[in-house]
């Protein structure tokens, strides 16, 4: 297991696993609704403008698109809900998926994030993981108030830890 700031990465012989885990100081329900609900998405996951739907029950989907870009369209679908405790959909890679578990503490809500990949290295390299990560770094800002735009020094300073990680770590 390898950690850097905020997250751990997992190699499994499936692929592998990365988790953050965050404590936030807001109640469950705030954070519930930033992680569900399009605009409060839209401050802090992606890094441009989206324009975002949720259909939020098992088996429907959460989809970002972008209005101002040449990307496909991501359409995640959901595995599981536990509404304000469990959300888990599928994510951008084939057999990917992302798991946030919510848990009131007293001090607010402890976040944890679970993002599993066939493939370490490629969701790294892609930009993936170091995405996830600096959007979990905008999450509280964004809970806050006061949403961050998304900074590409600070993505860049994630991608130079991360590929320490890659060049330390064998490839299968």
């Amino acid at each position: 297991m390898t950690s850097s700031p905020h997250g751990t990465i997992e190699r499994t012989p499936e692929g592998g696993i990365v988790r953050f885990d965050r404590h936030l100081a807001f109640p469950i329900g705030e954070v519930w609704a930033s992680i569900t609900e399009p605009t409060r998405l839209a401050d802090w996951w992606p890094p441009f403008a989206a324009d975002i739907s949720v259909d939020l029950r098992e088996g429907g989907s959460l989809v970002f698109a972008w209005p101002d870009m040449d990307f496909p369209t991501l359409e995640l679908r959901i595995v599981r809900l536990e509404a304000p405790t469990l959300l888990e959909h599928t994510h951008t890679s084939p057999g990917s998926w992302m798991r946030w578990e919510l848990e009131s503490v007293p001090t607010g809500t402890r976040l944890r994030a679970t993002y599993f990949v066939p493939d370490v290295d490629m969701a790294i390299e892609r930009g993936d993981v170091l995405g996830l990560h600096h959007s979990l770094d905008r999450l509280e800002p964004a809970l806050d108030g006061r949403p961050q735009a998304w900074d590409n020094d600070a993505f860049n300073a994630l991608r130079a830890i991360y590929a320490g990680l890659t060049e330390a770590q064998p490839r299968a």
